[in-house]
């Protein structure tokens, strides 16, 4: 017999003290993301969600948050790189937040981040990012979705 996890939903939190900040047109070898988070460290910006693109003509895009209170200090840090790393360009946007699910079980139940996406769906929010743990899926969403998205997300897991 094999006994299955339950999956436990403690909370749905949101988090709107969030920027976006995205490199465009990074070269795609090693060392470039170690070289840019790196410099991001010793700087003491804490970054929370990472999102590296797929190459395209030999060229990575990442994009990464960062507390609102960081993000100018994080954008002047990154252009510092910009000719050591020749990159395209840096953008960010302070107008998202990040909504997450907390609780247990979620990597043992099938289905979590579906019912997660179809909340966000049913209430036409769009995700820009996406980053899971053990015990939290998070998403970045248009800061102007937020009240939205949590009801849904509420409605679905804790009803």
């Amino acid at each position: 017999i094999v006994k299955m996890e339950k999956t436990l939903i403690k909370g749905v939190a949101k988090d709107n003290n969030v920027a976006s900040i995205s490199i465009v047109g990074l070269a795609d070898k090693p060392g470039i993301a170690f070289k840019v988070f790196n410099c991001l460290a010793k700087n003491k910006i804490n970054v929370d969600i990472i999102l590296q693109s797929i190459g395209r003509n030999n060229t990575k895009d990442i994009t990464f948050t960062v507390s609102q209170d960081n993000r100018e200090d994080a954008v002047a840090v990154i252009e510092g790189l910009k000719e050591s790393l020749n990159f395209k360009e840096v953008t960010y946007d302070e107008c998202v937040s990040k909504v997450s699910i907390v609780g247990a079980g979620m990597q043992s139940n099938a289905g979590v981040a579906a019912k997660l996406f179809e909340a966000l769906y049913n209430v036409g929010v769009n995700i820009q990012m996406i980053s899971t743990s053990e015990i939290k899926i998070s998403v970045l969403i248009d800061s102007k979705d937020e009240a939205a998205a949590v009801e849904s997300i509420h409605d679905a897991f804790m009803a």
